[in-house]
């Protein structure tokens, strides 16, 4: 009932278009925006011309594509917090293995890298059979290669960009977890690894001292800490190599994707608790944005945090939300805040920005209220 809209966002976007996108956005109309130069950027490095990526569409989410359609799927969600929860689950018989911060991070990009991998070859599997299992005719109707050929739009080789998005989850609350191993462990030897273990699977009973410290620490995702955001690009690199490009069942290859959906809720349920002070079955980071309160420097902090990522490592998609009160978007002033953002994100090759405006009674009265709020993305 209420799709999400993008607008494409390029240095000649008519400032006046631009102005009234940013109020539609302040009262709560879900809509996008879409830096073209991104886009452009990450599909001529995955092989597209030059003519595909400036006519280059969006689709469902955050999506983009060349212009002549493409049939990608998005196969499931990859935990990225899980191999962190192993580790510590095994360190009391495996604390000799990890000497170094550098010893666990390794083992870390071993398992996250083994789970992706099972993740594609089990996609491969059941997408070999897309087009009898779930045949799409509309679809095939829009499709010219599949009018042509007279096969199903999503079976092999009907399209070009027939390709398979493999979306991950947590990507914040991994960084700022691995930062707080290191700390609590490799830095101020607060405890044995094995001793962080034991805490997380107790749920930090005992030590909400200590969680709280991590829960407020500075060093965090989304606070254009240097260290996160050197952790953080480090990670990405590994999570592309381990899915882009990779050949898929259909004639086309796996994307990683940044977009969690509303799992960084429900894989957050399904999850002990985590060093950088979350607890059991707690929420994690959404999209590829920062932990709840962990953006302690703000929004522009926040924009600059991504800048510190590489678009093409995520060609599934790249999203960044952007929480606001509305004192800090309201009037012209407001305005121009918030196009300063959008264009920071933009030159530095972000791909997609949305923003949510709202304050805490806000959403008290969409609780009592919701008719009223059919719009507001944050529920």
């Amino acid at each position: 009932p209420t799709p999400k809209f993008h607008l494409k966002i390029a240095d000649n976007t008519p400032e006046n278009i631009f102005d009234r996108a940013l109020d539609m956005v302040r009262r709560h109309r879900p809509l996008s925006f879409v830096g073209e130069k991104g886009v452009r950027r990450v599909m001529l490095h995955f092989g597209y011309t030059e003519d595909e990526a400036r006519r280059a569409i969006t689709r469902g989410c955050y999506e983009f594509c060349c212009p002549e359609g493409a049939n990608r799927t998005g196969v499931g969600y990859v935990n990225l917090l899980k191999p962190v929860e192993r580790l510590l689950a095994s360190a009391a018989t495996r604390q000799s293995e990890f000497a170094e911060f550098g010893d666990f991070l390794s083992a870390y990009e071993t398992g996250v890298t083994s789970t992706l991998d099972e993740a594609c070859t089990l996609a491969n599997v059941f997408e070999a059979h897309l087009d009898d299992v779930n045949p799409s005719l509309v679809t095939s109707l829009m499709n010219e290669n599949s009018v042509r050929t007279g096969k199903d739009a999503f079976a092999n080789g009907t399209a070009r960009g027939n390709n398979t998005g493999l979306l991950v989850v947590g990507f914040g609350s991994l960084v700022d977890s691995l930062l707080a191993v290191r700390e609590l462990v490799y830095e101020r030897h607060e405890m044995s690894l094995a001793d962080l273990g034991r805490l997380m699977a107790d749920n930090w009973r005992g030590r909400d001292d200590l969680r709280l410290k991590m829960q407020r620490s500075k060093r965090k995702w989304g606070a254009n800490h240097p260290d996160a955001n050197e952790l953080g690009s480090r990670v990405a690199k590994v999570l592309s190599a381990a899915v882009n490009k990779r050949s898929n069942a259909r004639g086309g290859f796996f994307c990683l994707s940044g977009h969690s959906a509303r799992q960084f809720v429900e894989q957050g349920r399904r999850l002990g608790a985590t060093p950088d002070g979350r607890k059991r079955g707690e929420e994690v980071s959404k999209n590829l944005s920062a932990s709840v309160g962990a953006d302690t420097e703000g929004a522009t902090a926040l924009v600059l945090t991504l800048s510190s990522l590489d678009a093409r490592d995520f060609p599934g998609d790249f999203p960044l939300d952007v929480a606001l009160l509305p004192s800090a978007s309201s009037g012209k002033n407001g305005i121009e805040a918030m196009k300063a953002l959008v264009k920071t994100y933009v030159a530095n090759g972000g791909v997609v920005i949305q923003f949510n405006v709202f304050d805490a009674e806000e959403l008290k009265d969409a609780q009592r209220h919701p008719e009223k709020y059919e719009n507001l993305q944050v529920r």
